[in-house]
């Protein structure tokens, strides 16, 4: 069944008396006007908020597809979302108080009204020291302020500002502090009216125990009539506020404005009265003044509040037969209609608590009957049944509804255990589903997570009978509830919508919709749902926490398994890979296991000319090529910076592991694209293969290791096979390595020159720098022997620069002493020229020696510039900005393109040795030697000859119109320091 409207409701809390008393009037308007209702709460839910002094924050649009307009209650929602909501079409009625900057209908209790019957009264009772304590941060309690000082001054009493006591909040705590102040200050009041029940109720409790007597030393009045007043001792006199009369009065005006009728004339009122009990000083709840035999008329004016706030016909009937019972007379009913009438007030109104007014009541009817029955005849009888047998019927209907009421709060409490049980077990069962709902008196429910972009997933749903209608997903806040869960509710008319954010704090999960009924019995923000929604978003983020660990926990499984870059085995996985394959090694296999050891040559240069993105980015491409040259059941590992494992299982013969390196490395002969570069990279590979002595997983990787280095040494981008006398080798590199650190760190490296001659006229023109190493115990070790593992391991940039430094400082002393137009050269490696620290260390050198940049010349092999020909032409360019030249060393033994040459800003052209060496000869040598000066002088270049040993190579090099010369022919290499004395012996 579908209903005509679908009020929304915007409320801070969706249950207790007040909030749950104007969402059950609301309730009540929406089946007597054929209208659905969703009532929304805005605060968080299991908030530890009491007072809603600012509404809190309402990003959602929720159920706007669905609702017709809002009625808003006490700050549910701030001004510019009930704007946008007028603005969408959708009316809003308040409840009780006015937005501000928004015109709509406010409802509210004639607060000023029942103030002024409540000061009024307590001033018939003669007092006139009239204290006032509540609130004041409530703008219903500074309006029964308002109306307190106006009624005393009306009655010519001046309020004494001594006797207004401030409560911190509108509940006992806030009432218990006010008293304590009354205490403090001596209690100079006589009566006290309070801003809520709550309060009276805490004021009543710290005067009891202080020593008062209540109502003799002080009376209490109230404010609100909740269930609690009729139980306290004295029972308390209180304003009854119509929190029904509130919600349904809401609820019509909301209607009419959806049809387009014009608001009410503002304000719209709902009118409060006085319930007067015993606490203001009345005997037995009459009005001062009242007598017994008024007790009728007294009981139809006392309920009068109570039938206009429920506004049910059917209450009526019933307070007529109560009525008629105590007034007694011919006309009196029989005690089965005196039952019948007080089990249908109580369920109709579902105030029990009202039967304690009728006891006291009926009692003091009880002495006006005794007096009937002396003064009768011996023979008469009194009419219908005796007063005892009417109390005692009251009594018993107000036993078995506390009764029920005790029932039920057990029952709650049972369920809300159940249900905070099953969501603590969520391991075992999906909360998100909400089959934990089984366990609640909800008939439906709908759960919404949020997704990232602000939409609703229906995650999970709920019905009592049957299966949950499909839930569209995604969805809108906007649609959310879904349709189907309106259609529960519009088949049960007592029962309503409700939906709570699943939030606490700052843990944002989505919402929860349950079909329900208004809560009116526990404590506001107690209420069930609020709860389930709290315990529902704790559990989620339990469960988030949870999976948070376990994803962590299987990160650090991987990371400790995996390469986190490459995402490729790391070394402890591959050797726990190669031990279980060396357990499974046998040679009725038909295969052996071979360990493949890949390294990149020359990435260090790549890292630091480019930088350590680039070099990841290639080391994640270097990844994928060899995975994708290696069968599925082949392991490939990153064992660390640029080094790479292959683990060949079941190898037959030899060939087939050294057929996998080479396909590895004719894989890199296809450039690499990093950050805009293309990158061409070989890679050296030693293989190592598991003999039937059981190798360890650790000795073969290291043996593939040895080979690697091997391979290195002899030349870069090869593969090599191991054997035992490569161990040795590997040993003597190791020590080479540890002796070279200290060598580097305490001056061992030494300068050494070598003279560069014009050979036509024999003239020493410049000297090249080199770098050698005087062990303490061996001598000087060749070149041959140190710099490929300087180079290898970075140690070749520090040794760069200490030459650069001290050829720098020596160059300037012999140009001082002979007053020759000196130069010098110094070889430049690949980590020196890409680290981009070689100009500022030029310009260093340059100051410091205070020489001109033309004398000196930096020395650069043909691969160097070669691997980035646009970055090295700008390195480069800053070099010769110095006014230092650049020479090509080893010319022809490398891979330069012509075109690329012409290019850079290259001086000169060194002719390699083993070209100078087989000169007269070799005539191809002599053909090639002559296109190499021929070119290099079209260039415009100097062309020096290096290794030149016998007059009969100067000849002829001379006879191609070479015009330097550097060999043994004029000198060996010697030390620095002896180049002066070389100088004054040399003769051209």
């Amino acid at each position: 069944m579908t209903r005509r409207f679908t009020l929304g409701v915007l409320s801070p809390f969706l249950g207790g008396w007040y909030f749950g008393g104007i969402l059950a009037g609301i309730a009540r308007a929406g089946r007597s006007l054929d209208a659905g209702v969703i009532a929304i709460q805005t605060s968080d839910a299991g908030t530890e908020q009491t007072e809603i002094d600012q509404p809190p924050e309402v990003r959602h649009p929720i159920a706007w597809d669905h609702v017709s307009g809002f009625v808003v209650i006490l700050n549910a929602a701030g001004p510019q979302y009930l704007l946008a909501a007028q603005q969408a079409g959708k009316p809003v009625v308040t409840v009780p108080h006015d937005v501000p900057d928004l015109s709509c209908p406010a409802v509210r209790p004639d607060n000023r009204t029942g103030a002024r019957e409540a000061v009024t009264h307590l001033i018939a009772h003669g007092h006139t020291r009239i204290a006032f304590a509540g609130y004041l941060g409530a703008s219903d309690v500074r309006e029964r302020l308002d109306a307190y000082r106006h009624t005393m001054r009306a009655h010519g009493l001046e309020p004494d500002p001594a006797l207004l006591f401030e409560a911190a909040d509108n509940h006992e705590g806030g009432g218990e502090l006010a008293a304590r102040h009354m205490i403090e200050t001596g209690v100079r009041s006589t009566a006290v009216l309070a801003g809520t029940d709550a309060n009276a109720a805490g004021i009543m409790r710290v005067l009891t125990a202080g020593g008062l007597r209540l109502p003799d030393d002080q009376a209490v009045v109230g404010f609100d009539d909740q269930r609690m007043a009729a139980y306290l001792d004295p029972p308390l006199t209180t304003v009854r506020q119509p929190v029904e009369m509130l919600g349904y009065t809401a609820a019509t005006e909301l209607v009419r404005l959806i049809r387009g009728e014009r608001p009410s004339p503002a304000p719209l009122h709902v009118p409060t009265g006085l319930v007067v009990r015993a606490s203001c000083g009345c005997d037995h709840g009459h009005r001062a003044g009242t007598r017994p035999a008024d007790a009728a008329g007294h009981l139809k004016a006392a309920l009068a509040p109570l039938i206009d706030e429920v506004g049910l016909a059917a209450v009526a009937p019933h307070v007529e037969v109560l009525a008629a019972a105590i007034g007694g007379g011919p006309d009196r009913p029989t005690a089965a209609r005196i039952h019948a009438a007080l089990q249908g007030l109580t369920q109709a109104t579902g105030r029990p608590e009202i039967l304690m007014d009728l006891v006291n009541t009926v009692s003091d009817c009880g002495t006006a009957s005794a007096s009937e029955r002396s003064s009768a005849t011996p023979s008469a009888e009194p009419s219908g049944i005796p007063i005892e047998s009417m109390m005692r019927d009251m009594m018993h209907t107000l036993g078995r509804a506390q009764f029920r009421d005790s029932v039920y709060l057990q029952r709650t409490l049972s369920r809300q255990y159940e249900v905070s049980t099953q969501l603590l077990r969520a391991h075992r069962e999906d909360p998100r589903r909400l089959a934990w709902l089984a366990r609640t008196q909800a008939r439906a429910g709908s759960l919404g997570l949020w997704t990232p972009d602000g939409q609703v997933m229906l995650a999970g749903a709920y019905r009592r009978n049957g299966e949950p209608a499909d839930q569209p997903a995604p969805t809108t806040a906007a649609a959310f509830p879904p349709a189907g869960l309106l259609a529960e509710a519009s088949e049960h008319p007592q029962e309503v919508v409700f939906v709570v954010p699943v939030k606490v704090d700052t843990s944002d999960w989505g919402l929860l919709a349950v079909v329900d009924r208004a809560e009116q019995e526990v404590e506001t923000g107690r209420e069930p749902i609020n709860q389930w929604a709290a315990l529902l978003a704790h559990t989620l983020d339990y469960d988030q926490l949870v999976q948070d660990l376990r994803k962590g926990k299987d990160q650090l499984r991987t990371a400790a398994l995996y390469d986190d870059l490459t995402g490729l085995p790391n070394r402890a996985f591959f050797l726990d890979r190669l031990r279980e394959a060396l357990d499974r090694d046998r040679p009725a296999d038909g295969g052996r296991i071979a360990v493949l050891f890949l390294d990149l040559d020359g990435f260090k240069v790549i890292n630091d000319s480019l930088g350590h993105t680039a070099g990841d980015g290639l080391l994640v491409q270097v990844a994928t090529r060899i995975t994708e040259n290696l069968r599925e059941a082949d392991t490939a590992a990153r064992f660390g910076g640029d080094e790479f494992l292959i683990l060949l299982d079941g190898v037959d013969r030899v060939q087939q592991a050294t057929d996998v390196a080479r396909r590895l490395q004719d894989s890199f002969f296809q450039p690499f694209h990093v950050q805009g570069h293309d990158v061409v990279v070989t890679a050296s590979i030693g293989v190592a293969l598991a003999d039937h002595r059981r190798d360890a997983a650790e000795d073969l990787v290291r043996d593939a290791d040895v080979a690697m280095y091997t391979a290195k040494s002899a030349m870069k981008g090869s593969h090599a096979i191991f054997d035992s006398s490569m161990r040795a080798k590997a040993v003597k590199r190791l020590q080479i390595e540890t002796e070279l650190r200290w060598a580097i760190e305490h001056g061992e490296i030494e300068t050494y020159v070598q003279p560069i001659v014009h050979m036509a006229t024999g003239e020493v023109t410049a000297f090249e720098a080199l770098a050698r190493w005087r062990h303490p115990a061996r001598g000087l070790i060749s070149p041959n022997d140190f710099l490929p593992v300087a180079e290898e391991t970075g140690m070749i940039t520090e040794i760069g620069r200490q030459i650069l430094t001290e050829s720098g400082r020596r160059l300037a002393s012999w140009r001082a002493a002979t007053g020759r137009d000196l130069r010098i050269s110094v070889n430049v490696s690949h980590s020196q020229l890409w680290t981009r620290t070689l100009v500022g260390l030029l310009a260093d050198c340059l100051r410091e020696s205070r020489l001109d940049g033309r004398c000196l010349a930096l020395e650069l092999t043909e691969s160097v510039v070669m691997r980035d020909v646009t970055q090295a032409r700008t390195i480069l360019t800053e070099i010769h900005e110095l006014g230092c030249e650049v020479y090509i060393d080893d010319f022809g033994t490398g891979y330069s393109s012509l075109e690329a040459l012409h290019r850079l800003p290259i001086d000169a052209l060194k002719i390699d040795r083993s070209f100078v060496s087989r000169l007269g000869s070799d005539t191809k040598s002599d053909d090639l030697v002559g296109s190499m000066v021929l070119m290099g002088r079209k260039l415009g270049l100097q062309i020096i000859a290096e290794g030149v040993e016998t007059a009969d190579q100067r000849d002829r090099l001379l006879g191609l119109d070479c015009g330097y010369g550097q060999g043994f022919l004029y000198a060996m290499p010697f030390p620095a320091d002896q180049a002066l004395e070389f100088l004054r012996r040399w003769q051209g």
